[in-house]
């Protein structure tokens, strides 16, 4: 009997070798060049002749799509009842409702609203609350309020100011509401949006003086000014722009505004303060944070998150447990912070509780299941029974005209549509029809989408599918021959590229192992290799001076895989400041207190990645919290190299 995944490929195999499919493919790449030139009759012409073909919604949605702004309902909806469920289908109508919003036909806006599959983002958003004012909805502007206005960003202008004026204007968004709105644009530095909000608070922002703060918030905390409300939250503003570089000075400053400002600001400016502090592992924020405990000021989530983080560093359980049940209920159920509080309960005696913390976060496979599973007893071992592929799940995925859309498309290498209408066509799908896609993704070498479709199982799992480990003699010999840890460098290029050899960031970084280019150049130079750019695209290559740049940073980095495995995202001097200072730290609590989002979640990632290759490659059951170590010291010795 053939295997699933051979019948699915095989449909994708007959189709790619017809004549038929040769001069579709034609078609299609003539009607996308025609669109980009914008001849619309060659399109047209285009669509009929790829009438029959699964790629045939491209046109027929480029041609509706560009006069969208005149379409009439009668032309616009075959389309979407025709390719109902379908990405462009959803697509086209986003398109149309932007229109309609535009015109203000708000009846036929209300009607295909509704059926929208996805969140719409926030100009949508503010069209349909607009839509529901004009059919008189007593929630509207509430619901609205909760859902948009506590935003830290500028909102789309045109669908939104009128609605953002209309909060205003009937009382429902309060001088309150405006004042931490400020706040809010303030800390994510969005001067427009700023000055819009003091001029509802009835002051001129100007635009010279929001950028004096930023570029040199000393003198102009020097500068004696009045002590309204606005010059405090200003106050504020400078002090935590001044914080960035220099925590005593802006801590001094507070210190000399302190009178001047209302109690309620003064704790708003003490949290502020110690959240920056307590980024930069200043272990004077606990104090400062303690001086706000008594305040009625609710607690933001990130001053939590902050101060908790900071109290990992410091052994302080008692902290992290009061500091993580002040948490929002959202950000509690997390699982990170379920399993921190698992710690504390813990470190507190209070073993039962901990152990069902822990016995709850250990059923998934994640950073913090494994970590979890650790502090119930048993190592790591295999994951969960593997499911195998079924000759009926193959032939779903098989009549999947998503699917069969999106291996068509990457089979033009047009990523950005195939990605789109893949991960599209996979919403809301059964386990086994993912591992069926993921089948199929894998044995087409569309790794990447291989590994989205066999990470989203629930209870089915097939380990062989989420850990693909394709380029592995490659890898396994350049590993061997700098001392590596091969399942840890195919954790990590499992996140830098999902095995997309051709991958590019949006800052420069290419291949497998995402290697910069003055990273790549330094390296070859390192190695006797002359250096050429094209060298980063080359699979083999690329591997080769990515476990080189891995073991230079391993070396100087006291063989710690985790320190390594931060610099490699942020740098290794960033790394190193990261470290502790006396004594050893454990690596879950460095993990977890890494400044920076990105890297933060990339370290969970690739370790826990690591752990699962491990498995796979017959390293034998380990602890994780073993594997991942502890963190030694800060060594002031100076780092060479990027």
């Amino acid at each position: 009997m053939r295997s699933g995944w051979l019948i699915a490929l095989m449909w994708l195999a007959a189709a790619l070798s017809t004549t038929a499919w040769a001069d579709n493919k034609a078609d299609f790449l003539a009607a996308r060049e025609a669109l980009q030139k914008g001849d619309l009759n060659m399109v047209a012409a285009k669509a009929e002749a790829l009438s029959r073909d699964p790629l045939g919604i491209y046109p027929r949605y480029w041609l509706l799509s560009q006069q969208i702004e005149r379409v009439t309902p009668e032309q616009i909806q075959p389309f979407l009842a025709f390719y109902q469920g379908s990405w462009l289908a959803e697509k086209l109508r986003g398109d149309w409702l932007r229109s309609l919003g535009r015109r203000g036909d708000w009846l036929r806006f209300r009607e295909q609203y509704a059926q929208l599959s996805e969140d719409p983002g926030a100009e949508l958003n503010c069209y349909q609350f607009r839509a529901r004012l004009d059919n008189k909805d007593p929630k509207a502007l509430s619901q609205a309020r909760a859902q948009l206005w506590f935003s830290a960003k500028d909102l789309p202008t045109d669908a939104c100011d009128p609605l953002m004026a209309e909060l205003i204007r009937s009382g429902v968004v309060s001088e309150d509401d405006i004042r931490e709105r400020l706040r809010l644009a303030l800390e994510a530095n969005a001067p427009g949006l700023a000055r819009f909000l003091a001029g509802q608070l009835g002051q001129e922002l100007k635009a010279a003086d929001l950028q004096r703060m930023v570029n040199t918030p000393d003198a102009w905390l020097k500068k004696p000014g009045n002590s309204g409300r606005l010059q405090q939250e200003l106050a504020v503003f400078a002090m935590a722009r001044l914080a960035r570089t220099d925590v005593d000075a802006a801590y001094a400053q507070f210190q000399n505004w302190r009178a001047r400002l209302d109690d309620e600001v003064q704790v708003y400016g003490l949290r502020r303060l110690a959240t920056i502090a307590a980024f930069r592992h200043d272990l004077r924020a606990l104090e400062w944070f303690a001086h706000t405990d008594d305040s009625k000021l609710a607690w933001t989530d990130t001053a939590l998150e902050w101060r908790i983080r900071l109290a990992l560093r410091a052994e302080d359980w008692d902290a992290v447990s009061t500091s993580i049940r002040l948490l929002s209920d959202e950000k509690q159920n997390e699982r990170g912070w379920q399993y921190w509080l698992g710690r504390a309960l813990e470190a507190k005696k209070s073993s039962a509780e901990a152990s069902k913390l822990f016995a709850g976060l250990s059923i998934d496979d994640d950073f913090y299941g494994l970590l979890a599973r650790d502090r119930l007893g048993p190592v790591i071992g295999p994951g969960k029974t593997v499911y195998k592929v079924t000759d009926e799940d193959a032939r779903r995925v098989a009549a999947s005209a998503g699917l069969q859309r999106a291996l068509l498309l990457n089979q033009m290498e047009l990523r950005t549509e195939a990605t789109r209408e893949w991960n599209w066509a996979l919403r809301g799908m059964d386990d086994r029809f993912l591992l069926a896609a993921a089948e199929a993704a894998n044995q087409a070498m569309w790794y990447d989408r291989a590994i989205y479709a066999a990470e989203r199982t629930k209870a089915l799992h097939n380990y062989e599918l989420r850990y693909v480990a394709p380029y592995r003699e490659v890898t396994r010999g350049y590993a061997r021959e700098m001392g590596l840890d091969e399942a840890w460098v195919f954790g990590l290029m499992r996140q830098e590229s999902r095995f997309v050899s051709a991958a590019r960031s949006g800052v420069g970084a290419g291949g497998l192992m995402q290697l910069m280019p003055a990273t790549a150049q330094w390296v070859a130079n390192r190695m006797g290799l002359k250096y050429h750019a094209s060298m980063v695209s080359d699979a083999g290559t690329n591997v080769k001076l990515g476990t080189f740049y891995l073991k230079h940073v391993m070396d100087v980095l006291s063989n710690q895989p985790v320190l390594a495995t931060a610099a490699y995202n942020a740098g290794p001097n960033r790394a190193r400041s990261w470290q502790p200072d006396g004594k050893p730290m454990e690596a879950a609590i460095y993990i977890e207190s890494i400044p920076f989002s990105e890297t933060r979640d990339y370290e969970k990632k690739v370790m826990t990645n690591a752990a699962h290759y491990a498995m796979a490659f017959g390293q034998g059951r380990q602890s994780f919290t073993a594997r991942i170590g502890s963190i030694p010291p800060r060594n002031p010795q100076a780092i060479e190299g990027p």
